[in-house]
């Protein structure tokens, strides 16, 4: 894989401000910097909130110095999903015309340092025609160019793309690590304690139920709605996931939707089957453990596990384009 060539930069280390955890692709990425070893591409993979744009961010800094902030950096770009021109709707995919103009950006020279970094948010929403078109890029990369790419999993990138990348793995990240930066940065102990659990490895999540209790209030109504479905006639748990998903929703604002819901589904499916196996005190949801709990005694374990098939095999299907409605009425059925 091309490396990028060795140059005088800040020996000032790649920054975790605002990060928790990640210690171990952060110091690699450091290391990387500093024994001139980086490579032109890295795919960084990890669930949402994990990390993953932080570190990038932190890199791009590392190689563009701090002068200027990224937001107003020419040498920085952000390429992700964009809105339709004449509708507003977002796009499920990264298109194209997108990989064009930033093909086009990265044929210019550099303006500040020499480097330029552009972070791809979505590697697993590049369409076909756009993968192949960076493919160029990937494959004849300019010096002191380096392309960040961001997926959930390598898995959902195009092989093609991934093979020409370096895998940088994000993990969980202990809730207890979470917990003492929350405390850290001046919350107090209790809600600390319960961000972090919830946030279920994921600390940029503790963050936002921490900063927005909108937020917070939103996933706690939602919640509510589910732990009542699994003691509802089957028509009704059905009108219960139908109403997560308003009418008239555009296709992709829709699925991800019907996907985060299908998440906090199965974390309290998890919590109930960690209660059945008698350790509830390993569940992210303890604020509402006695829910939980109680569902493990109406359903048992093989129902749990056999709805938790189920959700998994849900989402699946709405990331393959299938009718949303459709796939949350076979959930509302596994119960």
């Amino acid at each position: 894989m091309p490396r990028t060539p060795a140059i005088e930069i800040s020996s000032k280390p790649v920054s975790s401000v605002g990060l928790i955890g990640q210690a171990a692709p952060l110091a690699f990425l450091e290391r990387s910097i500093k024994t001139g070893r980086l490579v032109h591409a890295y795919l960084f993979t990890g669930p949402a909130h994990v990390g993953k744009m932080t570190v990038a961010r932190a890199v791009a800094v590392r190689l563009l110095g701090d002068g200027v902030p990224l937001e107003r950096h020419p040498d920085f770009l952000v390429v992700e999903p964009g809105r339709d021109a004449k509708t507003g709707k977002l796009h499920n995919e990264i298109v194209l015309d997108q990989v064009h103009a930033l093909r086009g950006w990265l044929s210019r020279g550099a303006f500040h340092s020499g480097w330029k970094v552009v972070i791809i948010d979505g590697a697993d929403l590049l369409n076909k025609e756009a993968a192949n078109a960076l493919l160029k890029n990937l494959e004849e990369p300019k010096d002191q160019t380096l392309l960040l790419l961001l997926a959930a999993s390598a898995d959902d990138v195009a092989p093609t793309i991934r093979s020409r990348c370096q895998t940088v793995a994000f993990g969980l990240v202990p809730a207890v690590e979470i917990r003492a930066r929350l405390i850290a940065d001046g919350l107090p102990e209790e809600r600390a304690g319960l961000y972090a659990r919830l946030a279920a490895g994921r600390p940029g999540l503790a963050r936002i139920y921490a900063s927005d209790p909108a937020a917070f209030a939103e996933m706690s109504e939602l919640r509510s709605r589910l732990l009542e479905i699994p003691e509802l006639p089957v028509a009704d748990r059905w009108l219960v996931l139908d109403g997560l998903v308003p009418d008239k929703l555009p296709f992709n604002e829709a699925a991800a939707q019907a996907s985060a819901a299908l998440d906090l589904l199965a974390e309290l499916m998890r919590d109930a089957l960690l209660a059945a196996f008698g350790r509830p005190e390993e569940a992210v949801h303890a604020d509402v453990a006695d829910r939980t709990a109680a569902w493990a005694g109406r359903l048992g374990r093989d129902r749990i596990a056999s709805v938790l098939q189920e959700i998994i095999a849900a989402k699946k299907a709405i990331a393959a384009n299938a009718g949303i409605r459709g796939v949350l009425g076979v959930v509302a059925l596994a119960f």
